[in-house]
């Protein structure tokens, strides 16, 4: 279907012949036939993507009968159009298109541009969309309580993870959000609301305005380690010699005993959708966010038991080094390859570009996704499809139809079994293994489900964050956002890991003497594996 729109557009311009027009909209009448078969019905019925391609023909056939003159059969197509759903988004490219001129003036057009801002206006949450101020109105902060229940009551699908009662919790929160006595308070209410919802990809952001205020930190990172807090990552080299290092134990923070500080002040505002999860976000990310303007202060113990109080600024750091997305190294003949997100579209050259200088010639292959957070989950299948010669299943999913009776329970729409092709130009054939953990999530899981249910390779390492999905995002009042996850991920064969993680074969806890010794146990665990 979309060849055949390809062909047809390259036909329908403004500087198009009347003939190539008019082959332009034969091909298009005969797609919308195709589509309107029976079978090609049935398949759209499961099918949102299918679904949407008659929408995108009728506004195509659109141009073709305006350029032809045919302007009441060009506003039909735009009708059609509009009937099978198209959403307001599409006024961008209608109102843009130079060859729909002909019918701007025509009255039925200009209804139907009516009909689609409304519907903008509506479901966009155009009035909600407030500017910031430092304090809000009552109005808005209800209404803005209001849409994030409503928006996650029908669009969220992992109500049974959550085990709670939502309608009552909205009733709760109402007279919490009126009492706030400042914008930024009332977002962490916000945020408080949506971590009951025990989901990684279903969270509220305040204004960018606040972002200072709430996620300021300087710049190293924490990792709770058989039950104790230490320093595992230094990102600026003036913090590294100013004593801040790798090893360091975390005791206080701001006078209170680390845990108890982050189970009062970090845990309730964080959307997590499982332990180990809740454990990166509360311990690792978020530990010593706050306000740019107020330093933090530590109190740390080296491993000799020497206590090392400080207070450190959250920002003004002009040497700041985070991770890379790609590291390659060859290990007496193994390849490890570290990729720390899926969101650079030059991953899969660079893999390529790897593959021929050294990949190619080892004799087994470690990929690391311990750090990596997601991004674009077809960056990580392309990689996938370098590691086979024939198709493999990716996740199965389904989400919730897009409409509600009042008193009705949920209703599912299956996406159907989704496969990924093999590369066809490379294909590397020797043993893999992929390093997981907790820190792997979103589109890296995606990526682990692929691998593990393709019977690649092992996993080796922890359980994965156990959070993947499209999320839902909206606006709220004051200028803040929100996303509520929309789509119900499971194995190809319907097995669950959002909310549980995906379990490695091979499991291997980091100790504090790894740490402290400065090894990578699970590394060392995967090349004792593929040196075997």
């Amino acid at each position: 279907m979309q060849a055949q729109r390809n062909v047809a557009d390259d036909l329908l311009d403004v500087k198009s012949s009347r003939e190539q027009v008019q082959k332009g909209v034969n091909i298009l009448k005969n797609a919308l036939a195709f589509l309107d078969s029976v079978p090609i019905k049935e398949l759209a019925k499961t099918n949102a993507y299918l679904w949407y391609r008659r929408s995108d023909a009728n506004r195509d056939l659109a141009s073709g009968y305006a350029l032809l003159g045919q302007n009441d059969s060009a506003v039909m197509a735009l009708q059609r159009m509009y009937a099978n759903g198209a959403s307001s988004g599409v006024i961008q490219f209608i109102d843009k298109e130079p060859t729909l001129d002909a019918i701007r003036n025509e009255p039925d057009y200009i209804e139907l541009i009516k009909k689609l801002k409304r519907d903008g206006a509506l479901w966009n949450n155009t009035a909600l969309n407030t500017p910031y101020k430092p304090n809000l109105t009552d109005a808005e902060k209800v209404a803005g309580l209001s849409l994030a229940w409503s928006m996650a009551k029908y669009n969220f699908v992992h109500f049974d993870h959550a085990n709670i009662d939502w309608n009552q919790l909205y009733l709760d929160y109402l007279s919490k959000v009126q009492n706030t006595t400042s914008t930024a308070e009332y977002y962490r209410v916000l945020m408080s609301f949506y971590a009951q919802l025990k989901d990684g990809h279903t969270n509220i952001y305040p204004p960018d305005s606040l972002n200072a205020e709430f996620y300021s930190r300087p710049p190293f990172r924490t990792e709770l380690i058989e039950g104790r807090v230490f320093v595992n990552q230094v990102f600026s080299d003036s913090l590294y010699k100013s004593g801040i290092v790798p090893g360091l134990e975390v005791i206080k923070i701001n006078a209170e005993p680390v845990i108890s500080y982050a189970d009062k002040y970090i845990k309730p505002y964080m959307s997590s959708s499982t332990p180990q999860d809740m454990g990166i976000r509360e311990f690792s990310y978020a530990l010593f966010s706050g306000p740019a303007n107020k330093p933090v202060t530590i109190e740390f113990k080296d491993r000799n038991g020497k206590i090392i109080t400080r207070s450190i600024a959250r920002t003004g750091y002009h040497d700041v080094k985070g991770l890379k997305t790609m590291e390659y190294k060859n290990i007496g003949g193994i390849g490890y390859l570290t990729i720390n997100n899926f969101e650079d579209n030059t991953i899969i050259k660079q893999f390529d570009s790897l593959y021929t200088a050294d990949i190619a010639k080892t004799k087994g292959l470690i990929i690391d996704i311990r750090y990596n957070g997601g991004g674009d989950g077809g960056i990580g299948y392309n990689i996938l499809g370098r590691l086979t010669d024939k198709p493999f299943f990716t996740s199965s999913s389904r989400v919730l139809k897009q409409y509600s009776r009042p008193g009705s329970e949920s209703e599912w729409e299956d996406n159907g079994e989704n496969r990924w092709g093999a590369s066809g130009k490379i294909f590397y054939n020797n043993p893999v293994i992929v390093l997981v953990g907790p820190r792997t999530f979103s589109a890296a899981e995606d990526f682990t489900v692929a691998f593990d249910y393709m019977k690649r390779g092992k996993l080796v390492g922890l359980p994965t964050g156990g959070s993947t999905g499209q999320p839902v995002p909206f606006i709220l009042p004051g200028g803040g956002s929100a996303r509520v996850c929309g789509k119900h991920d499971t194995y190809p064969d319907g097995k669950e890991f959002v909310g549980i993680g995906i379990m490695p074969d091979v499991t291997v806890k980091k100790t504090i003497k790894d740490l402290w010794n400065g090894t990578d146990a699970t590394k060392d665990k995967a090349l004792e594996l593929l040196n075997k």
